[in-house]
């Protein structure tokens, strides 16, 4: 079922009502608008298979101050939209057991004090194409935490990827703040950009723990960018600068091969 929300009175206790009433496969269409307030955000599970559709081509037209967590191989799906968590404790948007979460033109942000992770996600999937996920301001939140899940990314900003045990495949991409990869994390990308410009991280790139990235094309932002392999694999074409301004630190358990051929082991890691 189809159901379009903003053109009446009480937008939110109508949006509410949806949400809580919602069968498997609805659509809910909002009109440009937003929905909730920064005082008194929503708070919900998704227990079904949902749509959420703005109207609009602007994802800044249509914004929620909500926090979704979905499970138990539901399925969410938000297009043309911003949603936004202004309160403390909770992720803007968190996926448990089999859950799948797509997103398309969309921003995720977190406006509060704490460092809670804008998205966590565990035993899920997810899908990002043309998107924005944000910490607000904070440098040193996560913006999409993963554990043992599967991420598509396409034409999207992250502020802040962290891994664990999870597989990503990242298309024209860029991360703010840092990429980290641990416990048997798979990452493959094609042109891939890290900006740690606006923090002062000891590491731009962090691959731990048996896992491994490979890819083609990646672009550092910040002046001499600093990537740290430890008991990893490492095989990247296409540098950008050259590999003789980034500052590789990797130990003795880690492969690293660099546009084909294989770097010689003289810089331990500390």
């Amino acid at each position: 079922m189809k159901i379009t929300i903003g053109n009446q009175n009480k937008n939110d206790d109508q949006l509410t009502e949806a949400i809580i009433n919602a069968k498997d496969g609805d659509i809910i269409e909002l009109l440009p608008g937003t929905y909730f307030s920064k005082d008194d955000p929503f708070i919900c599970t998704i227990r079904r298979n949902i749509t959420f559709i703005g109207k609009t081509n602007n994802k800044s037209d249509v914004e929620l101050y909500c926090s979704f967590t979905v499970g138990a191989k539901n399925i969410l799906i938000f297009k043309n939209l911003t949603i936004s968590y202004p309160a403390n404790d909770e992720n803007t948007l968190s996926a448990y057991d089999g859950a799948e979460v797509y997103g398309d033109n969309v921003i995720i942000n977190r406006q509060t004090s704490d460092d809670w992770d804008t998205i966590y996600g565990q035993n899920s999937f997810f899908s990002f194409k043309n998107s924005e996920i944000l910490t607000g301001k904070k440098t040193k939140a996560i913006g999409l935490s993963l554990e043992n899940c599967q991420l598509f990314m396409d034409k999207t900003k992250i502020q802040l990827l962290f891994q664990k045990n999870s597989q990503v495949y990242l298309k024209d991409s860029i991360i703010l703040h840092k990429l980290e990869l641990r416990k048997n994390s798979h990452l493959n990308f094609r042109n891939l950009t890290i900006d740690s410009t606006k923090i002062n991280s000891k590491n731009d790139l962090a691959v731990k723990s048996k896992s491994e990235i490979s890819g083609q094309k990646i672009t550092f932002i910040k002046n001499d960018p600093q990537i740290r392999i430890l008991g990893s694999h490492f095989d990247i074409k296409d540098f950008h600068p050259q590999t003789d301004k980034i500052n590789f630190k990797f130990d003795e358990d880690s492969k690293i091969v660099v546009d084909g051929k294989l770097l010689s082991k003289q810089k331990p890691s500390n």
